[in-house]
Protein backbone atom coordinates (compact mmCIF):
# COMPACT_ATOMS: atom_id res chain seq x y z
CA UNK A 1 0.00 0.00 0.00
CA UNK A 2 2.83 2.37 0.92
CA UNK A 3 4.57 1.62 -2.37
CA UNK A 4 1.36 2.39 -4.31
CA UNK A 5 0.95 5.70 -2.44
CA UNK A 6 4.56 6.62 -3.20
CA UNK A 7 4.01 5.90 -6.88
CA UNK A 8 0.82 7.97 -6.89
CA UNK A 9 2.56 10.79 -5.05
CA UNK A 10 5.52 10.61 -7.47
CA UNK A 11 3.13 10.68 -10.41
CA UNK A 12 1.39 13.77 -9.00
CA UNK A 13 4.72 15.54 -8.51
CA UNK A 14 5.84 14.65 -12.03
CA UNK A 15 2.45 15.69 -13.46
CA UNK A 16 2.59 19.01 -11.57
CA UNK A 17 6.14 19.59 -12.83
CA UNK A 18 4.97 19.10 -16.45
CA UNK A 19 1.98 21.40 -15.93
CA UNK A 20 4.21 24.13 -14.50
CA UNK A 21 6.73 23.64 -17.33
CA UNK A 22 4.08 23.84 -20.02
CA UNK A 23 2.35 26.85 -18.46
CA UNK A 24 5.68 28.71 -18.23
CA UNK A 25 6.29 27.94 -21.93
CA UNK A 26 3.08 29.75 -22.88
CA UNK A 27 3.60 32.73 -20.59
CA UNK A 28 4.20 35.00 -23.58
CA UNK A 29 1.50 37.52 -24.39
CA UNK A 30 -0.53 36.84 -27.52
CA UNK A 31 -0.38 39.16 -30.49
CA UNK A 32 -1.96 39.01 -33.94
CA UNK A 33 1.26 40.10 -35.63
CA UNK A 34 4.92 40.54 -34.72
CA UNK A 35 7.30 42.44 -36.98
CA UNK A 36 11.00 42.32 -36.19
CA UNK A 37 14.34 43.30 -37.72
CA UNK A 38 12.74 46.47 -39.09
CA UNK A 39 13.42 50.19 -38.97
CA UNK A 40 10.16 51.40 -37.41
CA UNK A 41 9.58 55.15 -37.21
CA UNK A 42 7.30 55.63 -34.21
CA UNK A 43 6.76 59.40 -34.52
CA UNK A 44 6.51 59.62 -30.76
CA UNK A 45 7.63 62.80 -28.96
CA UNK A 46 11.29 61.78 -29.31
CA UNK A 47 10.90 60.49 -32.92
CA UNK A 48 12.23 57.12 -31.77
CA UNK A 49 13.22 54.44 -34.26
CA UNK A 50 12.78 50.85 -33.02
CA UNK A 51 13.45 47.34 -34.36
CA UNK A 52 10.25 45.47 -33.59
CA UNK A 53 6.59 45.75 -32.69
CA UNK A 54 3.67 43.60 -31.61
CA UNK A 55 0.14 44.22 -32.92
CA UNK A 56 -3.22 42.96 -31.64
CA UNK A 57 -6.71 43.93 -32.78
CA UNK A 58 -5.15 46.37 -35.30
CA UNK A 59 -3.46 48.29 -32.48
CA UNK A 60 0.22 48.41 -31.62
CA UNK A 61 0.74 46.71 -28.27
CA UNK A 62 4.43 47.49 -27.89
CA UNK A 63 7.54 48.58 -29.72
CA UNK A 64 11.13 47.93 -28.82
CA UNK A 65 14.19 45.85 -29.58
CA UNK A 66 13.95 42.55 -31.44
CA UNK A 67 14.93 40.70 -28.27
CA UNK A 68 12.36 42.43 -26.04
CA UNK A 69 9.40 41.96 -28.40
CA UNK A 70 10.22 38.36 -29.37
CA UNK A 71 10.78 37.41 -25.73
CA UNK A 72 7.53 38.97 -24.48
CA UNK A 73 5.09 38.26 -27.35
CA UNK A 74 4.11 35.37 -29.61
CA UNK A 75 1.94 35.28 -32.70
CA UNK A 76 0.94 32.94 -35.50
CA UNK A 77 2.06 35.68 -37.92
CA UNK A 78 5.65 36.80 -37.53
CA UNK A 79 7.36 38.93 -40.19
CA UNK A 80 11.09 39.44 -40.49
CA UNK A 81 11.25 42.84 -42.22
CA UNK A 82 14.93 42.35 -43.15
CA UNK A 83 15.83 45.92 -42.22
CA UNK A 84 13.07 47.59 -44.24
CA UNK A 85 11.47 50.83 -43.03
CA UNK A 86 7.98 50.97 -41.55
CA UNK A 87 6.15 54.28 -41.18
CA UNK A 88 2.92 55.23 -39.42
CA UNK A 89 -0.12 55.56 -41.66
CA UNK A 90 -0.21 58.73 -43.71
CA UNK A 91 -3.82 59.69 -43.13
CA UNK A 92 -3.74 63.32 -44.23
CA UNK A 93 -5.93 63.46 -47.32
CA UNK A 94 -4.08 66.43 -48.81
CA UNK A 95 -0.29 66.43 -48.63
CA UNK A 96 2.39 67.90 -50.87
CA UNK A 97 5.58 66.21 -49.70
CA UNK A 98 7.79 67.38 -52.56
CA UNK A 99 6.37 70.89 -52.34
CA UNK A 100 7.09 70.96 -48.63
CA UNK A 101 10.65 69.81 -49.27
CA UNK A 102 11.34 72.41 -51.97
CA UNK A 103 9.78 75.14 -49.81
CA UNK A 104 12.65 74.62 -47.37
CA UNK A 105 15.07 76.52 -49.61
CA UNK A 106 12.62 79.25 -50.67
CA UNK A 107 12.22 82.60 -48.95
CA UNK A 108 9.65 81.95 -46.22
CA UNK A 109 6.89 84.57 -46.49
CA UNK A 110 4.41 82.92 -44.12
CA UNK A 111 3.09 85.30 -41.47
CA UNK A 112 4.23 88.50 -43.18
CA UNK A 113 2.15 91.50 -42.17
CA UNK A 114 2.66 93.65 -45.26
CA UNK A 115 4.16 93.75 -48.73
CA UNK A 116 6.91 95.99 -47.30
CA UNK A 117 7.87 93.17 -44.93
CA UNK A 118 8.08 90.79 -47.91
CA UNK A 119 10.40 93.22 -49.70
CA UNK A 120 12.72 93.36 -46.66
CA UNK A 121 12.81 89.56 -46.47
CA UNK A 122 13.58 89.31 -50.18
CA UNK A 123 16.45 91.79 -49.92
CA UNK A 124 18.07 89.62 -47.24
CA UNK A 125 17.25 86.30 -48.92
CA UNK A 126 18.47 87.37 -52.38
CA UNK A 127 22.03 87.87 -51.11
CA UNK A 128 22.47 84.11 -50.56
CA UNK A 129 19.64 82.62 -52.63
CA UNK A 130 20.78 79.21 -53.95
CA UNK A 131 19.48 79.70 -57.52
CA UNK A 132 19.31 82.34 -60.23
CA UNK A 133 15.58 82.74 -59.62
CA UNK A 134 14.40 84.27 -56.37
CA UNK A 135 11.68 81.99 -55.04
CA UNK A 136 9.34 82.76 -52.16
CA UNK A 137 6.27 81.11 -50.71
CA UNK A 138 3.59 81.86 -48.14
CA UNK A 139 2.37 85.46 -48.46
CA UNK A 140 -1.29 86.16 -47.78
CA UNK A 141 -2.69 89.63 -48.38
CA UNK A 142 -5.57 88.80 -46.02
CA UNK A 143 -3.05 89.09 -43.14
CA UNK A 144 -2.11 92.65 -44.12
CA UNK A 145 -3.66 95.92 -42.98
CA UNK A 146 -4.20 96.78 -46.67
CA UNK A 147 -5.75 93.58 -48.01
CA UNK A 148 -4.91 94.10 -51.66
CA UNK A 149 -2.84 92.08 -54.09
CA UNK A 150 0.51 93.82 -54.65
CA UNK A 151 1.88 94.70 -58.08
CA UNK A 152 5.34 94.03 -59.48
CA UNK A 153 6.72 97.60 -59.60
CA UNK A 154 8.96 97.33 -56.53
CA UNK A 155 10.17 93.87 -57.58
CA UNK A 156 11.06 95.26 -61.02
CA UNK A 157 13.07 98.12 -59.50
CA UNK A 158 14.93 95.91 -56.98
CA UNK A 159 15.56 92.92 -59.26
CA UNK A 160 15.57 94.14 -62.88
CA UNK A 161 17.92 91.38 -64.07
CA UNK A 162 16.91 88.53 -61.78
CA UNK A 163 13.60 86.63 -62.08
CA UNK A 164 11.35 86.63 -59.02
CA UNK A 165 8.53 84.15 -58.35
CA UNK A 166 6.53 84.51 -55.10
CA UNK A 167 3.77 81.97 -54.53
CA UNK A 168 0.79 82.83 -52.34
CA UNK A 169 0.24 80.66 -49.26
CA UNK A 170 -2.34 78.45 -51.02
CA UNK A 171 -0.25 78.05 -54.17
CA UNK A 172 -3.11 79.35 -56.36
CA UNK A 173 -1.62 82.76 -57.10
CA UNK A 174 1.85 84.14 -57.63
CA UNK A 175 3.55 87.48 -57.90
CA UNK A 176 6.37 87.75 -60.44
CA UNK A 177 8.57 90.51 -61.78
CA UNK A 178 9.05 91.56 -65.39
CA UNK A 179 12.25 89.50 -65.79
CA UNK A 180 10.30 86.33 -64.93
CA UNK A 181 7.57 87.27 -67.41
CA UNK A 182 10.15 87.92 -70.12
CA UNK A 183 11.89 84.58 -69.57
CA UNK A 184 8.62 82.66 -69.69
CA UNK A 185 7.18 84.61 -72.62
CA UNK A 186 4.04 85.56 -70.73
CA UNK A 187 2.42 88.83 -71.83
CA UNK A 188 -0.91 90.55 -71.23
CA UNK A 189 -2.27 88.76 -74.32
CA UNK A 190 -1.10 85.26 -73.37
CA UNK A 191 -3.89 82.70 -73.36
CA UNK A 192 -3.66 79.71 -71.02
CA UNK A 193 -5.38 76.44 -71.96
CA UNK A 194 -8.37 75.94 -69.73
CA UNK A 195 -8.79 79.65 -69.12
CA UNK A 196 -12.42 80.75 -68.85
Amino acid sequence: MFKKQCLTFSFLILYSFFLISFSSCSSKLQADLIIHHAKIYTVDAAFSVVEAMAVKDKKILATGTNEDILKKYESAEVIDAAGKAIFPGFIDAHCHFTGFATDMWKCNLVGTNSFDEIIEKLKTYSKNAPMEWIYGRGWDQNDWAVKEYPDKKILDSLFPDRPVFLKRIDGHAALVNQKALDLTGVTSTTKVNGEV
